[in-house]
């Protein structure tokens, strides 16, 4: 913003000949591009009067770009399509064609008063330019050296959005100047405000009034009220901003900014402004607690944690408008058979967990989960879910949030051990409670869960109870670094996150469920890192590959051997047997799939989790409450709720595929590994 600014004050120092100069130039440009500018107008008008086509302003990287002329770069608006592994479609962007307020008699008279009042006071009094506004917001503008204040009429911003490009410069401003007188001499004050509310952006989306009336408020524009016309009106300057289901409050204290600004002009009785205000908010926070399935507007939407996932990071590389109407198709490694079954699956436990305690406690936040799934041999992601069911007050996606794992440690303790040579599944340790002493005055006195001791036991049994006594000997003996080495090399959390102290054999240290369900990959792999990722390629409208991310790096260098893994399944498939943590939920499901798995719980019940692996998918459950200061509940640990929706999950994954046992090496000290984990 301050090379225009500045370029400004250049152009003011270099006297009145350079001022005329750039008008006359922006007079020049006009006169030169008037028929087509006059064409635009009136094809624009007879569009929204009578719909049948949308229409999209191609990137500057897709074309090239004509100076002042915007509008010469639009070709018909295409929806932008996701698709899975499969080439099923997971989503597509909404383009709803003709979707316009085609009169202005069918205007609500507060919404043109909102807009008037908020964007510009002296709307019916111009000629499409308020010279002393624009003066004062130059001034302005060059005393902070940025844009301070708004000078642009309504008739000038319609122009802008009509003509110009996006570039800024004086140029483009001076030209704008002359496309809004035109405007004003061919349309009436309302026929301008009826292009300018069908030419805006709301968000979500949602492009024009029509649009935008129906997504926020399921209606069309002419039946909006007054509180609903001034929360659409206070969006347009900044609709990512001032959306209430991106920023409650500021959406909030822009309702109140243009609710004041029409009393300021007579339009309303400034004593009920905050009557108004409150009215509108309580209404909304009773439709913002209707579940919604996306946050765009969408025609095809299978997968709504998933394509807000991708939405955002799209964003990152697309602008909005280019993923709304351009027409691209984004190849995802993602299996939407395998995301509807986690999304059932994982619903499916905690309908059940929150209904049961209904009136009790922890009903204000309830209970919520977070589920992702990979493929071992590469990290490609399958599947991933952020929650119990998508919606404008449950967007949070908590597979990107870390929480304390628990047990889910303990596999990286017993694999360090196996592999450095020194332990087997069938060495014996004492399970016994066991005191640290911290300092003089203090003692640590960590304990198993349930208070339960069961004195010798195999290294293969301690993992299958989760004996935290025995992890923590075993931690202590193998040492805390080469824990951290291997946790953090195959999950991707950084080394300097996590305790260097016994507490980690308890896990103690923050991950999310596409960290564990990455890390726990390297045990059924060969002991390979991987890297997870979503994108394969993304094309234009025309088919041309834009990017393309299909050819993968090489495998990483194995960091467990060959043996190490072998053993690791072999105890770990013990988790789903009689002595194991999970037993119980494999038996209320019917679980019988070849498979990995460990139990976890963090202290109080706070966090509940299950991470585990087939051969072809790892993918960890986590459960709790968004507020972690607030417990699950006495007895909802990882084995008894986690692991069940986990079970389910790779049931359905399963259903329509065949299922396969894992491939261990052959050698001596592998075999040796898994006879013992299986007595």
């Amino acid at each position: 913003m301050r090379k225009p600014l500045l370029a400004l004050a250049a152009l003011l120092a270099a006297g009145p000949a350079a001022v005329l100069a750039v008008f006359g130039y922006g007079y020049w440009t006009y006169k030169a591009n008037e028929k087509a500018i006059v064409e635009r107008m009136d094809q624009y008008y007879l569009t929204i009067t009578s719909p049948g086509h949308e229409q999209y302003l191609l990137e500057s990287d897709e074309t090239f770009e004509v100076p002042y002329l915007a509008s010469k770069l639009s070709v018909e608006a295409v929806p932008t399509k996701i698709l899975d592994a499969n080439d099923r479609l997971i989503g597509e962007f909404s383009v709803e064609k003709g979707l316009y307020v085609t009169s202005p008699d069918d205007l609500p008279v507060y919404l043109k008063r909102a807009l008037v009042a908020t964007e510009d006071g002296t709307f019916y009094q111009h000629h499409g330019v308020n010279w002393r506004a624009m003066t004062r917001a130059v001034l302005t503008d060059l005393r902070h050296l940025r844009k301070a204040q708004g000078g642009s009429t309504l008739t000038q911003q319609l122009a802008k959005m009509m003509f110009t490009t996006r570039k800024k410069t004086i140029g483009r401003k001076a030209f704008e100047l002359f496309c809004a007188r035109k405007l004003e001499q061919k349309f009436t004050k309302d026929q301008i405000l009826l292009m300018y509310l069908n030419f805006a952006y709301f968000g979500h989306g949602a492009f024009g009034i029509e649009a935008a009336s129906r997504y926020y408020f399921g209606k069309p524009a002419k039946e909006l009220q007054l509180g609903e016309a001034a929360m659409l009106v206070g969006i347009i300057p900044n609709p990512a901003k001032y959306s209430p289901y991106d920023n409650l409050e500021l959406a909030k204290a822009r309702h109140r900014t243009v609710l004041t600004r029409m009393a300021k002009l007579g339009f309303i009785p400034s004593t009920a402004v905050e009557r108004y205000s409150d009215e509108f908010w309580a209404q909304m926070a009773r439709k913002a607690r209707e579940p919604r399935v996306s946050f765009w507007k969408m025609t095809v939407n299978e997968a709504p944690y998933l394509v807000e996932r991708i939405r955002r990071e799209l964003l990152k590389d697309y602008s909005k408008e280019r993923l709304l109407k351009g027409g691209l198709r984004i190849h995802t490694t993602f299996d939407l058979e395998l995301e509807k079954s986690a999304e059932s699956s994982l619903t499916a436990e905690l309908d059940s967990l929150n209904a049961a305690e209904k009136g009790a406690a922890g009903e204000d936040d309830p209970i919520e989960g977070a589920l992702a799934a990979v493929r071992p041999d590469d990290g490609a992601i399958l599947a991933l879910v952020g929650g119990s069911r998508f919606g404008f007050q449950n967007q949070l996606d908590r597979t990107e949030t870390h929480r304390p794992i628990g047990s889910n440690v303990k596999p990286f303790v017993w694999a360090r051990a196996f592999d450095s040579g020194r332990f087997k599944p069938e060495d014996v340790f004492h399970d016994a409670p066991i005191t640290y002493k911290i300092s003089n005055a203090r003692k640590w006195k960590p304990h198993n869960y349930g208070n339960k001791y069961f004195g010798d036991v195999t290294l293969a049994f301690a993992l299958h109870k989760s004996l935290n006594s025995v992890a923590i000997q075993l931690l202590q003996q193998v040492g805390v670094d080469p824990v951290i080495d291997l946790f953090s090399r195959a999950t991707g959390v950084p080394a300097s996150s996590l305790p260097r102290n016994l507490s980690l054999a308890l896990g103690t240290s923050d991950a999310s469920v596409l960290d564990l369900a990455r890390g726990y990959s390297i045990f059924v792999n060969g002991g390979r890192p991987v890297q997870p990722y979503w994108l394969r390629y993304v094309e234009d409208r025309e088919g041309k590959v834009l990017r393309d991310e299909r050819q993968r790096p090489p495998p990483a260098a194995p960091i467990l051997k060959p043996e190490t893994c072998a053993a690791m399944i072999g105890v770990m498939r013990g988790i789903f047997g009689p002595e194991g943590s999970a037993y119980g939920a494999a038996r209320r499901t019917g679980f019988n799939i070849p498979a990995i798995g460990k139990t976890g719980t963090t202290n109080d019940f706070r966090d509940a989790w299950f991470t585990g692996a087939t051969p072809d998918i790892a993918a960890s459950v986590w459960m709790g409450r968004d507020d972690m200061r607030v417990a699950l509940g006495e007895g909802l640990a990882g084995g008894a709720i986690a692991a069940p929706a986990w079970m389910n999950f790779i049931k359905g994954a399963y259903r329509n595929r065949p299922t396969r046992d894992f491939v261990v090496p052959t050698s001596t000290a592998a075999a040796q590994g898994l006879s013992a984990a299986a007595h």
